[in-house]
């Protein structure tokens, strides 16, 4: 194809406010779609990439497009992950995907393409270090540490876990001393940070098991995030009293200086430094929101997810009619030569179980984060009906279509 050929350096010498693309450059966008509406070549790139998605459609069967469609959401969930703002990466990505794109549908699956360009997404992953060792601290840096196994919950999703994001508002008020944080929360989680006049916050360093966002805070300011799934991996740590021997030995090796004082998170609250009042006037900023780092192609979290796919009739509650189906054809399919039973309705075997919250799949759907412990459910798949992506969490699915049940409410 012929913008193949043109060299990298060309290509990243357009830059300029522009407003095609596929897709509306003046809604709320990522740092991906805000990178790829003010560069011309990437805007080229998706529009070029939009044309080859429809005509390849064109040609597919109602099974192969949804396959199609699940695909195309993965490869703009690993274009966010992979490349973030990175141009060379997002440039390497796109001419991946159209030249796939290009080739006719039944070839797709049988060619072993290598690319002419051999692109080589990951090396493109912005430049990440899990040290602080080109950055000269005070002498009289004050490093506090605090955090807990979540935040209070909020209803998005900032990765792939299928866990809730939650969040966490960090106050510091030190203006006699320059501070430095460590933070860390085992899910994933979006620490908000104010501080007071005339404090200075000189670095923080954000870890747990799962993703972790740091807003609030000026460009300026150094920031290292880590989490298991990371590349490269840092090591994680999530603040309860069981890690308490974990913090001075990372404190140490991030700032050559022991933590001053460990705070416990409460509901999502921590507090750092001097003593406040909620009189004490405090400053953030707001570049950068916890809106930034949503991934708009999954939905809601937890109760306000399920909400609205029963809004748009993606899902409706169950009822007596949905579980007397199920029992009455598992039964026929299972077919036991049991003998009966004096007072017992021996069907009642195959009667699923925790159906406090029930709902029936109606198409197909991704399935909300968070649905874990009290927020579990029971799921119906409907008969027809493609099989959910996302995860379970606790939660049970019965499939219409198989007869099989899936999740941790099954009965074995």
């Amino acid at each position: 194809m012929r913008f193949l050929a043109l060299s990298l350096s060309l290509l990243l010498g357009f830059s300029m406010s522009v407003k095609a693309a596929s897709f509306d450059c003046a809604v709320t966008l990522n740092k991906t779609e805000k990178v790829i509406c003010s560069n011309t070549v990437l805007n080229l790139l998706d529009e070029q990439l939009s044309k080859y998605y429809s005509m390849h459609s064109k040609e597919l069967t109602k099974v192969e497009k949804s396959n199609l469609i699940s695909k195309q959401r993965e490869w703009l969930r690993e274009r966010n992950n992979s490349c973030g703002s990175n141009v060379d990466c997002l440039v390497l990505i796109y001419a991946s995907r159209i030249q796939e794109l290009s080739f006719k549908p039944e070839k797709i699956e049988k060619t072993n393409v290598k690319f002419t360009h051999n692109p080589k997404r990951h090396s493109f992953k912005v430049e990440k270090k899990c040290d602080f060792s080109d950055v000269k601290f005070a002498p009289n840096l004050a490093v506090y540490a605090g955090g807990a196994y979540s935040g209070y919950k909020t209803n998005v999703q900032i990765d792939q876990s299928g866990h809730r994001t939650t969040k966490f508002d960090v106050a510091v008020n030190s203006p006699d001393a320059p501070v430095a944080l460590i933070l860390g929360a085992y899910e994933p989680s979006v620490w908000n940070i104010k501080w007071t006049q005339n404090t200075k916050i000189a670095a923080v360093y954000a870890t747990g098991y799962h993703r972790q966002i740091v807003t609030g805070l000026p460009k300026n300011i150094p920031v290292i995030t880590s989490s298991h799934g990371e590349k490269p991996n840092c090591g994680y740590l999530y603040i309860e009293s069981k890690t308490l021997n974990k913090i001075n030995p990372l404190s140490k090796r991030l700032f050559n200086t022991k933590v001053s004082l460990v705070t416990l998170a409460k509901k999502g609250k921590l507090g750092f430094g001097n003593a406040f009042t909620p009189k004490t006037q405090f400053f953030t900023n707001t570049d950068t929101t916890i809106k930034d780092y949503v991934d708009p192609s999954l939905p809601l979290a937890g109760k306000a997810g399920l909400d609205k796919l029963v809004k748009i009739g993606y899902l409706r509650k169950y009822n007596q009619q949905d579980v007397d189906r199920w029992v009455q054809l598992k039964s026929k399919q299972v077919n036991e030569d049991l003998p009966p039973v004096s007072g017992i309705d021996i069907s009642s075997r195959y009667r699923p179980k925790y159906l406090h919250k029930g709902y029936v799949i109606l198409k197909k759907i991704t399935i909300p984060a968070g649905l874990y412990g009290g927020h579990s459910v029971t799921f119906f798949l409907d008969d027809n009906v493609p099989y959910p992506e996302g995860k379970l969490g606790h939660s049970t699915l019965y499939d219409f279509n198989t007869l099989k049940c899936q999740g941790t409410g099954c009965n074995h």
